[in-house]
């Protein structure tokens, strides 16, 4: 496990747990501009309700399920803070998500859990993994050949293709995105971005500036890491690292501590 301050230039720093499958933010609202997610991502207003805007639509409540590459804005009260969970492709099916609402809908509210999740985010020392696991339980692991799929690019994000990664499960391309995208609920060049990600802050939490953690995690250029960046999370990888959060990376959700 590995534990790094970030610049302390917010009054009330979060907390990014990260790890090679899932990440977690916890702390202010940070004001994010439109933005579209690679995996499914559970987000809870802590003090308070909050609205996902989807173009003309808003959809308001505590907790929110926001499906994948559904371009959206959230905004909560300045000031208040907010839950962002990250799934874990290789944990719970895309399917087993919504369950867990207890609206259901493309933007589904109303975690079963909301409670439970709201308590653990008072704690004077918030437990990431209790949150992961709060969040979206233990459902079903995605069919054999998607979750081997999956950590080959876990292993080698910069270097995977969608060919070879059907040749290894002997499937044909087109068949092995289909199935990809079923049992994971996002495409499968999505979720290779999202692991990039997730190597990017690897990188950083081990000391590397935003160029070499972009080249480590396989992005063209630092303007194409910080491009990317900015689509899938609604602000730039500099203005998250300057608010002040600590950043916390482990090999799973367990180490984190």
């Amino acid at each position: 496990m590995t534990t790094s301050a970030l610049p302390e230039t917010c009054a009330v720093p979060g907390v990014l747990w990260v790890s090679p499958a899932t990440a977690l933010y916890l702390g202010p609202s940070l004001g994010l501009a439109a933005h579209s997610t690679s995996v499914h991502c559970l987000v809870v207003g802590v003090d308070g309700p909050l609205d996902v805007q989807v173009g003309s639509h808003t959809v308001s409540a505590r907790s929110i399920l926001v499906p994948p590459r559904a371009v959206h804005r959230v905004v909560a009260e300045p000031g208040t803070r907010i839950l962002f969970c990250y799934n874990d492709a290789t944990a719970v099916r895309a399917r087993d998500l919504a369950a867990r609402m207890t609206e259901p809908g493309e933007f589904a509210t109303g975690h079963r859990a909301e409670a439970e999740l709201l308590r653990l985010c008072e704690e004077r020392d918030p437990s990431g993994a209790a949150l992961v696991a709060a969040a979206f339980g233990a459902g079903a692991p995605p069919e054999p050949r998607v979750r081997r799929s999956v950590e080959r690019v876990r292993a080698d994000p910069a270097g995977c293709s969608a060919t070879a990664l059907a040749q290894a499960e002997h499937l044909s391309t087109p068949y092995f995105l289909r199935v990809f995208g079923r049992e994971t609920g996002t495409s499968f060049r999505r979720y290779r971005l999202w692991v990039r990600m997730l190597r990017a802050a690897e990188s950083i939490a081990a000391g590397a500036d935003l160029t070499r953690a972009a080249a480590d995690a396989g992005f063209a250029s630092p303007s194409h890491f910080s491009d990317a960046f900015l689509a899938m999370f609604g602000l730039s990888a500099t203005a998250l690292l300057g608010t002040g959060s600590r950043l916390v990376v482990g090999a799973a959700p367990g180490d984190w501590s």
